[in-house]
């Protein structure tokens, strides 16, 4: 009973040395007594922009150039199928993939204390300075008084809320998202009816695309070689024509060489391709 008794004086002792140190807290200026919740929102406001940079840079690592840091951005691999239609041979079907950059798909919070309501109470006095001059200092009271609490009350009402993305970070994320390019991995061909082509027929299928390929480039290659016979032709007889010094003379039988080798090759490949569509139409006919 007496532990008790004088566990419950400590307490009330304790309170009356705080009560009094609220007493005697000292005035403050008043102007620095407003101005202290305003310049606390404005840390935050701080704290808030630094967690969005934070949180940019969590979404890759950060590589050291020198006295430069660089964010290299995370991507997410995402492979899909695509179908495509080869022309009047039917349809196959493409398994691309593609590197997303995590910052265009993954929101980043932007929060800012646009509201707060600040309610407290304070008392305030008039002291007289040095020539004459009259300050004004306060310090923050309980709006009610009451025997047993003498701590001062203060109410802080914040109204938090998401503000749009900056400009910065929307044009960022739209050079993201239009600059992706998908990776081809794997072709399946259609069959007449309808399911997907065996291993075979893929293998064929693939061999076939990629001789299309490079007969393609070899035409290319061709016309660029032809386009380039005119244009030398054309120079040549001007130079010839109108300067009278020494003019580059024109190789055109090593470009002819050129030409013949490139369209013989054409004819190669063009005969592989007519021969291996023969016999996967006639012996195979994609079942």
């Amino acid at each position: 009973m007496n532990d008790d008794v004088t566990y419950l004086d400590e307490l009330s002792n304790d309170a009356d040395d705080e009560g009094s140190r609220f007493k005697e807290s000292e005035f403050i200026p008043l102007d620095d007594l407003v101005y202290a919740p305003l310049y606390a929102l404005a840390k935050s406001n701080q704290h808030l922009r630094e967690h969005i940079i934070d949180a940019i840079k969590g979404l890759g690592s950060i590589r050291h150039d020198g006295k430069e840091e660089t964010v290299c951005l995370n991507n997410l691999n995402i492979a899909y199928d695509q179908i495509r239609q080869e022309g009047e041979e039917g349809y196959s079907v493409d398994n691309l993939q593609m590197q997303v950059p995590l910052l265009s798909i993954v929101p980043v919070t932007n929060l800012n204390v646009e509201k707060a309501e600040i309610d407290f109470s304070t008392e305030v006095k008039a002291e007289m300075k040095e020539a004459g001059k009259c300050s004004v200092n306060a310090r923050i009271c309980a709006p009610e008084q009451r025997e047993s609490d003498f701590l001062p009350r203060v109410h802080y009402k914040l109204q938090v809320g998401s503000i749009p993305a900056t400009e910065g970070v929307m044009r960022l994320t739209d050079v993201l998202s239009s600059n992706q390019i998908a990776k081809k991995l794997d072709t399946t061909p259609v069959a007449v009816d309808g399911n997907l082509g065996c291993d075979e027929h893929k293998n064929v299928w693939q061999e076939l695309n990629m001789l299309r390929a490079k007969v393609k480039r070899l035409k290319q290659l061709y016309k660029k070689v032809v386009n380039m016979m005119t244009e030398q032709e054309q120079l040549e007889h001007v130079s010839h024509e109108y300067y009278t010094e020494s003019t580059c003379m024109f190789d055109r039988e090593k470009y002819l060489m050129t030409q013949s080798d490139i369209a013989n090759r054409i004819m190669e490949y063009q005969d592989q391709i007519m021969n291996m569509e023969i016999e996967l139409g006639l012996e195979r006919d994609y079942e």
